[in-house]
C-alpha cells in the first residue's frame, strides 16, 4: 500500500511539474519574445531603465505577497475549511499593498532621481505590476494546493498570450518616449485580469466548504509560517535587484545596466524548468511527510532535477554568442559576456530551491530567511567590489557566487533532515561555474562540449534511475520522519 502511494505521489509530481513547467515555458517564451522588441524599440539605456522599474515591481510584489503561497498550500492540507483559507488569502495582502502604494506616492520621486529613472510616473506602473503579480501568486496557490495544475497552466497560457498581443498593439500606437510604458502595461494589465478570474474561479471551487468552520488561530498559523519567508523573499529581491541598482548608481556607463537586463531576460528561458519544479515540489514534500515518505525518494528526484537544470544552463551559456547575435544584433553584442554567468547563477538558484527542503519540512522557515538575508549582504559586498572593475559581468558573477553560498549553507544546516552527499553537491556547483569560461571557445569546440555534456547528463540520469539514490544520498536513520 505504501509503495502504491509513493508511486502515485511521484506520478503526481511528474505530471504537475510538467504542467507547471509548460506554464512557465509560455511565460518564459513570452519574455524571450520581448527581446526582439527590446532590441528594436529601446536603447540599452532605456532597457536598463525598464529593468530598474521591473525590479521595483518585484520588490513591491515581495512585500505584498507576505510569503503566503507556501503557507496557503500547507494550510490547504491541514484543514478542510478551504473557503476560510481563500478569504484570508484575499484579505491579508491588502494591508501591505496599501503600504506599498503610500511609499510609491510619497518617495517615488526621490527613488526615481536616485536610480536615473526619467519619469517618476513609471513607478505607478511598477506598483500595478508588483501588486497584481503578488495577488496572482496568492490566487494560484490554491489550484496548486488542490493539484489543479491544468487550471494553472490554462490561466498562465492565456495571460502570456494576452501580454504578447497587447505589447504588439501598444508598440504600434506609441512613440519612442512611451515605449517603456508599453512594456510595463503589456505585463500588468493581463496579470490584473488573471487575478480577478482566478479568485472568482476558486470562490466557486470552495463553495462546498463554505460552511466548514475554520480551525482555531488559522490566520495566526498561516502568518506564523509565511512571515518568516518575507525576509527571505525580500533578501532574494535584494540579490536580484542590487546588481541593477548598483549598476545604475556606481557604474558611469548606463549601457552596462541595459546589457545586464537583456541577458537577464534571456536567462528567463530557464525559469520554466526551475519554477515548474519548485511549485510542484512544495506540494510533493508536504504530501510525502504526511504519508511517511523517505528521504531517498525526495533526494533522487531532487538530483535528477539538478542534473537537468545544469545541462540546460550549460547549453545556454555555450550558445550565448549565437543567442545574442540572433535576438539582439550588433548593439547588444556586449551581453555575450554577461549571459554565461547569468545562466550559471540561474542554475545555482535552482540548487538553492532544493536546499530549502529541510527547513520547509521542519517548519523552520526562519533559517531560509536568515540565510538569504546574509546572502543579500554578501551580494552587496561582491557588487561593490566587482562592478567598478567589470561592470555588468562583475554583477552577474556576484549573483552566481551568492546563490552558490546560500545553497551550500542551507544544505549544511539541513543535513540531518535532508542529507545529500557533499560530492553530489560539489558536482552540481562545478558545472555551471565552468560553463562561463568555456563559452569563450570557438564554435566547434563549444559544440563538442555541448554534445559531450549532453551524453554525460544522459548517462548520469540513467545511473540514478537504475541504482536509485544509494550513491548520492545517505539514508537517514528515521527514513525522513525525524522532523
Amino acid at each position: 500500500m505504501v509503495k502504491v502511494m509513493a508511486e502515485s505521489g511521484q506520478r503526481d509530481l511528474a505530471r504537475e511539474t510538467l504542467l507547471y513547467a509548460l506554464a512557465m515555458v509560455v511565460s518564459g517564451l513570452v519574455q524571450f519574445a520581448f527581446l526582439p522588441f527590446m532590441s528594436s524599440f529601446l536603447t540599452p539605456e532605456q532597457a536598463g531603465e525598464l529593468g530598474v522599474v521591473r525590479i521595483i515591481s518585484e520588490i513591491i510584489a515581495g512585500i505584498v505577497v507576505l510569503g503566503l503561497p507556501a503557507s496557503i498550500i500547507r494550510a490547504w492540507h491541514h484543514t478542510d475549511a478551504h473557503r476560510a483559507v481563500l478569504v484570508r488569502s484575499i484579505v491579508l495582502p491588502l494591508a501591505p499593498l496599501l503600504v506599498a502604494a503610500v511609499l510609491v506616492l510619497t518617495i517615488g520621486g526621490k527613488v526615481s532621481a536616485l536610480l536615473h529613472v526619467t519619469n517618476s510616473s513609471l513607478l505607478l506602473h511598477a506598483l500595478a505590476l508588483g501588486g497584481s503579480v503578488a495577488l496572482l501568486q496568492v490566487a494560484l496557490s490554491m489550484p496548486r494546493a488542490n493539484g489543479m495544475a491544468g487550471t494553472y497552466f490554462t490561466i498562465q497560457f492565456i495571460r502570456g498570450m494576452l501580454s504578447l498581443g497587447l505589447l504588439f498593439f501598444l508598440l504600434r500606437s506609441v512613440d519612442a518616449a512611451g515605449a517603456i510604458e508599453a512594456f510595463l502595461e503589456a505585463r500588468w494589465i493581463p496579470t490584473a485580469i488573471a487575478v480577478v478570474f482566478s479568485f472568482f474561479f476558486i470562490w466557486k471551487v470552495t463553495r462546498s466548504s463554505s460552511s466548514v468552520p475554520p480551525p482555531g488561530k488559522l490566520t495566526g498559523s498561516m502568518l506564523a509560517f509565511s512571515l518568516p519567508l518575507v525576509p527571505a523573499s525580500l533578501a532574494l529581491l535584494v540579490l536580484s535587484s542590487a546588481d541593477m541598482f548598483m549598476l545604475r548608481t556606481i557604474c558611469t556607463d548606463l549601457t552596462q545596466s541595459g546589457w545586464y537586463e537583456w541577458a537577464g531576460r534571456a536567462v528567463l528561458i530557464l525559469t520554466p524548468l526551475t519554477l515548474g519544479f519548485s511549485m510542484a515540489w512544495h506540494r510533493y514534500i508536504f504530501r510525502k511527510k504526511k504519508e511517511g515518505g523517505r528521504m531517498d525518494e525526495l533526494g533522487r528526484t531532487a538530483l535528477l532535477f539538478m542534473v537537468t537544470v545544469n545541462w540546460a544552463a550549460m547549453v545556454l551559456a555555450l550558445l550565448s554568442n549565437e543567442i545574442v547575435s540572433v535576438f539582439g544584433g550588433g548593439a547588444w553584442l556586449p551581453a555575450v559576456k554577461v549571459l554565461p554567468w547569468m545562466a550559471g547563477s540561474a542554475a545555482m538558484y535552482a540548487l538553492f530551491t532544493i536546499s530549502q527542503t529541510a527547513p520547509l519540512l521542519t517548519g523552520q522557515t526562519k533559517y531560509i530567511g536568515w540565510m538569504t538575508a546574509f546572502g543579500a549582504v554578501i551580494n552587496i559586498g561582491f557588487n561593490l567590489r566587482l562592478i567598478p572593475i567589470a561592470g555588468a559581468v562583475g554583477a552577474a558573477f556576484a549573483t552566481l557566487a551568492t546563490n552558490m553560498f546560500m545553497a551550500l549553507s542551507l544544505f549544511w544546516i539541513g543535513r540531518k533532515v535532508f542529507p545529500v552527499s557533499f560530492l553530489a553537491v560539489v558536482v552540481m556547483v562545478i558545472i555551471p561555474v565552468f560553463s562561463g569560461p568555456l563559452s569563450g571557445m570557438n564554435p566547434g569546440h563549444r559544440m563538442i562540449a555541448i554534445l559531450a555534456g549532453t551524453a554525460v547528463t544522459v548517462m548520469i540520469m540513467q545511473v540514478l534511475r537504475s541504482l536509485g539514490t544509494g550513491d548520492a544520498l545517505k539514508s537517514s536513520a528515521g527514513g525522513g520522519n525525524d522532523s
